[in-house]
């Protein structure tokens, strides 16, 4: 750590450089740590939490040894930063599970095949919207195949209204299924 404050204060234009880069790193891990909090990853969160607040402390040890505006500048820059970024990496990362519902009032069929067909596990589910009867398709999906998921429910419905909710944690029992009509013919040795 002396090497490189040495370091920094010999290049004192720097400084502003490394508190930006220490800043975006430790809140974009502060933003992916806390939502791994909130879906339950507990020890995920705890080494993110570890590496986040080291980072921090040399970020801040930056501004406040011998503080200048450029480098309170350069952390508020940092926190903003930061923030996108974290944001923009828990999204690539896609952590978790959602559960996607369709709506649809006339064909909630055509939905639940195609997505079937698609290998998700699909649950329908009558129902009654303002206008009638309407029937619901639930499915329960890894984050980063919603986008896909989505996109089978438009080409069978376009008017189907979608939701999609974050789910925390899920149960379920896999059976093993017998395959039937070509998944039989490429099951067979």
């Amino acid at each position: 750590m002396q090497m490189i404050t040495d370091w920094l204060d010999a290049y004192p234009l720097f400084w502003p450089v490394f508190i930006i880069l220490a800043r975006i790193t430790d809140v974009s891990m502060g933003t992916v740590r806390t939502i791994c909090v909130v879906r339950g990853a507990r020890w995920t969160a705890a080494m993110l939490g570890f590496a986040e607040v080291i980072v921090w402390v040399l970020a801040v040890s930056g501004v406040l040894v011998q503080p200048t505006l450029i480098k309170v500048l350069a952390y508020g820059v940092g926190f903003a930063l930061g923030n996108a970024c974290g944001i923009w990496v828990e999204g690539k990362l896609a952590m978790g599970q959602q559960q996607v519902v369709a709506i649809s009032k006339h064909y909630s069929q055509a939905i639940a095949m195609a997505m079937r067909m698609a290998d998700y596990t699909v649950t329908e589910v009558p129902a009654r919207g303002k206008d009638g009867e309407v029937a619901m398709c639930f499915a329960i999906v890894q984050r980063k195949q919603t986008q896909k998921i989505m996109d089978i429910i438009r080409g069978a419905d376009e008017d189907a209204v979608v939701i999609v909710e974050d789910v925390r944690r899920t149960i379920m029992s896999r059976r093993p299924e017998t395959a039937t009509g070509w998944r039989a013919i490429l099951k067979k040795k």
